[in-house]
């Protein structure tokens, strides 16, 4: 059987795992000559501190649709272009998305697979064991659970 990717997607949060998985998936989109498309879900409520210009947990949540904007700018210059670097120099075509969360984090990814023609699925995990990882869920371990694709969960 040969196994064949032309388009691999990593979905990041900007999270170390999830940056140690976009990472991963360079090196299997070079290896592969496939597209790498790295996704990132936008959560449709923000934590956003104007004076220090970064999410902070300790403010409320709280819609604000000023801030999806200067979020987008964010991602795109402090977790994207570091990827963007990393797969140039491999030789890895790379697209970048951003998707304003409409149901879940894990029913997005799962859509927006579909909708791209995925063929393989890249995504960190924290590793988090038993009975706390049962009570908490994953967003790996739904992706797993739903993907029309192969899933790769990297630690």
């Amino acid at each position: 059987m040969h196994i064949k990717f032309d388009k691999i997607m990593v979905a990041i949060d900007g999270s170390k795992e999830s940056m140690h998985a976009a990472s991963y998936a360079i090196g299997v989109a070079k290896r592969y000559n496939a597209t790498l498309v790295v996704l990132t879900i936008l959560p449709q409520e923000l934590r956003y501190d104007y004076e220090i210009n970064r999410v902070d947990p300790e403010i409320p949540m709280t819609p604000v649709k000023g801030v999806v904007e200067l979020s987008r700018m964010e991602i795109e210059d402090k977790w994207f272009t570091g990827i963007k670097k990393n797969a140039l120099a491999s030789n890895v075509r790379i697209e970048t998305e951003i998707v304003m969360e409409r149901k879940s984090v894990v029913s997005d990814i799962i859509e927006y697979s579909e909708m791209q023609s995925i063929d393989l699925i890249v995504i960190g995990t924290k590793g988090k064991t038993g009975l706390r990882r049962l009570l908490l869920g994953s967003v790996g371990q739904g992706v797993l659970a739903y993907a029309h694709c192969p899933v790769l969960l990297v630690r």
